[in-house]
């Protein structure tokens, strides 16, 4: 079983800034994510704990492994997606058409590419045990690069991303929970889970 949490909240996400790899502390608020989530995960037996090398996603794992006596490990495969020359800008004041040109090359904006995050992002999915109980800890950009994994397995569809994961808003400390290498994702509110919509899930057969 993998479970997912996205970091608590930062100061930049409360002013809707661009984050991207810069490493954006938490705030109070996303502290008390971070204790939250720990006391609904106790239930789940997790066993070991991953997470992001940022560090608001280090700090969200550690404050949540001294809860579950768990030491934390991490991998830089689930740092969040480099947005280069867009980070530190608030969404609001981007112009749309520099947001298009942005997702149709961005080199032009010294990012990453979006098919080497998939990869990263679907190499780890790969290389995961599903017999143990992981926590992940990452960002939400992360996680909706794992939800074109789970629709496209190893093929990264740009139209995929673009169209449908990358709309989908993940809060911040929510937890989401991925059963097996061929279900979909089940998102955590309070203590049980309710399914995403029906294009996270992998086809029956290929």
């Amino acid at each position: 079983m993998l479970y997912i949490v996205r970091h608590g909240q930062t100061d930049w996400n409360l002013e809707d800034k661009i984050q991207g790899v810069a490493d954006v502390p938490l705030n109070a608020t996303g502290r008390a994510h971070a204790y939250k989530v720990a006391e609904k995960l106790n239930i789940f037996q997790i066993q070991n704990i991953v997470s992001s090398n940022l560090g608001r996603a280090r700090e969200t794992a550690q404050i949540i492994g001294d809860r579950l006596h768990i030491t934390v490990d991490y991998d830089a495969r689930l740092r969040e997606y480099d947005f280069g020359k867009l980070t530190g800008l608030k969404r609001a004041e981007i112009d749309p058409l520099a947001v298009q040109m942005f997702f149709t090359n961005p080199a032009k904006f010294d990012a990453e590419r979006l098919e080497d995050a998939f990869a990263r992002v679907a190499g780890f999915m790969k290389e995961n045990d599903y017999n143990k109980n992981t926590l992940v800890v990452t960002h939400g950009g992360v996680i909706n690069f794992i939800m074109c994994y789970l629709e496209n397995r190893d093929t990264f569809h740009a139209h995929s991303y673009l169209d449908k994961c990358l709309n989908v808003k993940i809060d911040n400390a929510a937890v989401l929970r991925i059963k097996d290498y061929k279900s979909g994702m089940t998102i955590l509110k309070n203590t049980r889970f309710f399914k995403l919509p029906q294009f996270y899930k992998l086809p029956k057969s290929r």
